[in-house]
């Protein structure tokens, strides 16, 4: 195996990271958000670990939780390359490419509105209602893993809460999943011991790069269609005025693109300029 997967591609978030069930743990507040970023680092580097045992040679690490700056780089695996900082091109996948043979993604949380999806959203809770991509409802996992499909790359494993890897298989059936935590409410789970779900975290990491070869990648058809619907009347307002979009109603825009890449560039800027306008 070691000879057929050797490049890893790791996007990790923070919702779905072992024992966290708080917004304060992930940045709202200093001491709780210390705790959570301790929690996440302990989980990205299982997954590492797991990645070398499999015998991969090289693992690239995207940052993809809020400012992207949440592991302490001195704290992360030192086999491991790490991009941090926002705003990057590619956001939470900034780095990926053909060139990588498996895409993992750590901490990756519901769509929202999922029940009993630990602290679901997608992508903004405060500005995004809703992405429809071809007319399917989307989260963060099928947005990206789209995105990692449009380049032939294989999504092989999460890790995150029961929610998220039940959507994770709505996409990609044969997907491994490490379920650290099994919500009963938006912001309450039983979690596993971290200990306990960082090793389940390795285990599966090594087991699911022995699959890469029966998992293909997720690819959306094109040209392709997004639909967006803000909290907020004054998000479409906003996102109204790009020329590619076509607002729906008061809080709904839509677009089309030839390929993924540019839809999801469009989405981006869709949402960051309606964001603004929702936060002034």
């Amino acid at each position: 195996m070691s000879d057929k997967v050797e490049k890893v591609f790791i996007t990790i978030d923070m919702e779905g990271i072992s024992g966290i069930v708080d917004g304060r743990q992930t940045g709202r507040d200093p001491g709780e958000y210390a705790t959570g970023r301790k929690l996440m680092v302990g989980d990205l580097n299982a997954a590492v670990e797991g990645a070398l045992a499999a015998g991969v040679k090289e693992v690239v690490v995207s940052d993809a939780h809020g400012g992207m700056k949440n592991v302490q780089p001195e704290e992360v695996h030192e086999e491991a390359y790490l991009i941090r900082g926002s705003p990057k091109p590619w956001s939470m996948m900034e780095g990926i490419g053909d060139e990588f043979d498996a895409a993992l993604y750590v901490g990756y949380h519901a769509m929202k509105g999922t029940e009993n999806g630990i602290l679901a959203h997608t992508i903004s809770g405060g500005t995004v209602d809703g992405i429809w991509i071809n007319g399917r409802e989307t989260g963060e996992f099928g947005l990206n893993a789209a995105l990692a499909g449009w380049h032939g790359v294989s999504s092989v494993f999460i890790a995150g809460d029961a929610a998220v890897a039940a959507e994770a298989r709505s996409f990609v059936p044969n997907i491994s999943a490490a379920v650290v935590k099994w919500g009963v409410g938006r912001q309450a789970a039983k979690c596993l011991n971290p200990k306990k779900a960082r090793a389940l975290i390795k285990k599966t990491v090594t087991e699911a790069l022995g699959t890469v070869g029966s998992v293909q990648p997720f690819v959306v058809d094109e040209p392709v269609e997004f639909k967006l619907r803000f909290t907020n009347s004054v998000g479409g307002d906003a996102a109204g005025m790009l020329p590619y979009a076509e607002r729906i109603d008061g809080r709904t825009i839509k677009a089309t693109f030839d390929d993924y890449p540019l839809a999801m560039r469009g989405l981006r800027g869709a949402i960051s300029l309606g964001g603004g306008a929702l936060r002034r």
